[in-house]
C-alpha cells in the first residue's frame, strides 16, 4: 500500500478492478436483517445473492445498512491499515445519509493513539495520519470522487492537495441520478428517512401509470427532476443525458460511473448504454459500470439504476 492510502466505505460504487489499481481499501458496513448480521465489504461476486435475500421481492423493509461504530472503525483501521502506511484520507458516504463519517471522524483520535505501538513493532516511525473527508455522494458520484483522489495520491499528490481538491472542487461537481423500479419499496424507504423524493401522490401514480421518477442527487441533497413511464425509459434519458455532457466537453474529470441493483447484463443490453460507451471511447472518457452496493441498493430497491459525473456547469436534464 502506498504511504498515503484512500479508503473508501463499501457504499462506493467503484468496480474492484480499479478499486484495486488504484490499491482502494474498503472500510466495510453492517447489514442487519432481523437478528441476523452480515458484512457489506462491496464483495462485487457476492451481491447478486444478496440482492436476492435481501432486496428482490421484499417490501417489508426488514434489512437496513448501519456504519461501524467508532471502537469498531478503531479496531478495523489498526489491523488493517495502520502499519501498512504512514497516511490515510478516508473518503465517506455522504453524511446526510449515513452517519459513518460522524464515527470515523470521531475515531480519530483513538486510532491515532492507539496505532503507535503497532507501528513501532513493525518497524515505522511517527505518528499515523487520519484525514475524514464527507464527499457528499453515494454509490456512483461517490466513486468518481475516490478515483480521482486515489489518482491523485498515487501520482504524488500531498494529503492537503487531495483533501483541497474534494472539498473546493470535486464535492460540487458530483452529478447523480437514480432510476428506480420498485416504487413502493423505495417510497417506504424515504418515508421512514424522512424524504420528499416519491411522495404519496408520486407512488400511486407511478403505480397506475407505470411512471417513474428520475431523481438527482447533489451535496447530499436529493429532488425528483423528471418522470419516465418505467425503468427502462429512465435509464434511457439519463444514459443519452451523459452522452450529451460528453459531446458537449462538460466534465471536469473525464469519467462516468455506472451501477445497477440487478445483473449488469441487463445494463450493457441496452441501445443507450451501448451508444453512452461509443462517444466515451471516441472522447477518452472511462465508463465505469459496477453492481450497486448493497447498502445504497437497501435504500431504493431491486434493479434501480444510477449514473454519475463530475460536472461544474452540467447541462439541463431534459
Amino acid at each position: 500500500m502506498q504511504e498515503t492510502a484512500i479508503l473508501a466505505d463499501a457504499a462506493c460504487d467503484l468496480p474492484r478492478d480499479i478499486m484495486a489499481a488504484l490499491q482502494v481499501h474498503t472500510i466495510p458496513f453492517r447489514i442487519r436483517a432481523g437478528e441476523r448480521f452480515v458484512a457489506d465489504t462491496r464483495d462485487e461476486d457476492a451481491l447478486p445473492t444478496l440482492y436476492r435475500q435481501y432486496l428482490v421481492g421484499r417490501q417489508d423493509h426488514y434489512a437496513e445498512s448501519i456504519p461501524l461504530l467508532e471502537r469498531e472503525l478503531e479496531e478495523h483501521l489498526l489491523r488493517n491499515v495502520v502499519t501498512q502506511c504512514d497516511r490515510a484520507i478516508l473518503l465517506t458516504i455522504a453524511s446526510a445519509r449515513s452517519k459513518l463519517y460522524a464515527h470515523a471522524s470521531g475515531a480519530v483520535i483513538g486510532t491515532v493513539a492507539r496505532s503507535v505501538r503497532l507501528r513501532k513493532q513493525a518497524g515505522r516511525s511517527g505518528l499515523f495520519d487520519l484525514t475524514v473527508i464527507d464527499t457528499g455522494a453515494i454509490g456512483p458520484g461517490q466513486a468518481l470522487i475516490v478515483r480521482e483522489a486515489a489518482r491523485m495520491a498515487m501520482g504524488g499528490a500531498s494529503p492537503q492537495a487531495v483533501r483541497d481538491a474534494v472539498e473546493t472542487r470535486l464535492r460540487d461537481a458530483a452529478q447523480m441520478f437514480l432510476v428506480p423500479d420498485e416504487l413502493l419499496y423505495m417510497y417506504t424507504r424515504a418515508r421512514q428517512k424522512g424524504e420528499g423524493s416519491i411522495t404519496w401522490g408520486r407512488y400511486m401514480m407511478g403505480s397506475t401509470f407505470n411512471i417513474r421518477p428520475v431523481v438527482r442527487m447533489h451535496r447530499g441533497h436529493t429532488e425528483a427532476i423528471g418522470r419516465a413511464r418505467g425503468s427502462e425509459e429512465g435509464a434511457r434519458r439519463v444514459l443519452e443525458h451523459a452522452e450529451q455532457c460528453i459531446r458537449a466537453g462538460d466534465l471536469l474529470v473525464p469519467a462516468i460511473s455506472v451501477c445497477y441493483a440487478g445483473p449488469l447484463d441487463d445494463v450493457r443490453a441496452l441501445p443507450a448504454y451501448q451508444s453512452l460507451a461509443h462517444s466515451a471511447r471516441r472522447h477518452g472518457v472511462e465508463l465505469m459500470l459496477a453492481p450497486m452496493s448493497l447498502t445504497v441498493a437497501l435504500n431504493v430497491g431491486a434493479r434501480a439504476f444510477g449514473l454519475s459525473y463530475l460536472a461544474e456547469s452540467p447541462p439541463p436534464f431534459e
